[in-house]
């Protein structure tokens, strides 16, 4: 359970949960609409959450975008079973005054939702899951960086620190969006990482690794070891959005998460790759978990 009062510092909230570790998040779209919290990527943090926040607008929903412990501004908790995430979030909706909650995570922020669709059934009225890492069993369809770190990290967040610290420092010296994942290719060729977006992309990747690279350490380690839970066992209504020419997660990885998971949704977007999915199909994102 979260403790003490809520505190915003330069737009950027913070709570205290019951272990006294501090968990940072941000708010964007409609303060009054329906609750989304929206898991971030890696890289990726609070900052991320923003890329909703017109679609939120429009369709009523309040978007919260919470620092995964050891990222952004939230502190570190250690090696702990990704499926501990959920209780993260379920304290940051007690402190809201929520009772429900839809949920949303895209690439690494995928299987955290997932997390909370699972273990707090009760809570989460629905999840997307977009452009989502794959579980432990399908790593070696990643591509070769995060197949390493991920990898690595199933049996050391110690020995996967110097991959880490080199993710951090490709970050740090990145000058642009592109820097850090590459140029666009093929169904990310309209991705306007070199506009507004752009700019967004590289504060929030920079943001992640403002505490260097022991927390992007866990969070690799988190996603190569077991999760803690089945994907057979979510019972919420769950979609799987995915784009049909992402090279970093592939399609099929969606594919076997959308039919192992039952009664999810699978949606494919023909012409996105990894990020088009987010940049630019918020509204349909967001206007689904609207609904719920």
């Amino acid at each position: 359970m979260a403790t003490g009062q809520v505190q915003t510092v330069e737009g950027t909230e913070t709570v205290t949960l019951g272990d006294g570790r501090t968990l940072a998040y941000a708010q964007y779209g409609d303060p009054d609409g329906t609750p989304v919290v929206f898991c971030h990527g890696l890289p990726g943090s609070r900052v991320q959450g923003s890329l909703l926040g017109d679609a939120a607008s429009e369709h009523g929903v309040r978007v919260l975008a919470p620092d995964r412990p050891g990222i952004g501004r939230s502190a570190d908790a250690g090696v702990r079973p990704l499926a501990d995430w959920a209780d993260d979030v379920a304290a940051l909706a007690d402190t809201a005054g929520l009772d429900d909650y839809a949920v949303a995570g895209f690439s690494a922020g995928g299987p955290h939702a997932l997390a909370c669709a699972a273990c707090t059934p009760e809570r989460v009225t629905r999840c997307v899951v977009a452009s989502g890492s794959p579980p432990p069993a399908l790593a070696s369809e990643l591509d070769g960086f995060v197949r390493a770190a991920t990898g690595v990290g199933r049996f050391s967040a110690h020995l996967v620190r110097p991959l880490a610290w080199l993710f951090c420092r490709q970050v740090a010296d990145a000058t642009r969006f592109t820097d850090v994942v590459g140029d666009p290719r093929d169904g990310d060729l309209a991705d306007p990482r070199l506009g507004e977006t752009g700019r967004v992309l590289l504060s929030d990747a920079r943001e992640c690794v403002r505490n260097g690279p022991r927390g992007v350490a866990t969070e690799f380690a988190a996603l190569g070891r077991d999760w803690g839970f089945d994907l057979g066992h979510v019972p919420v209504p769950t979609r799987v959005v995915h784009g049909a020419f992402d090279q970093t997660v592939p399609v099929s990885v969606a594919q076997q998460v959308a039919d192992t998971v039952p009664g999810a949704e699978l949606t494919v977007h023909e012409n996105a790759g990894h990020y088009l999915v987010l940049t630019d199909h918020a509204d349909d994102l967001v206007s689904w978990l609207a609904d719920g």
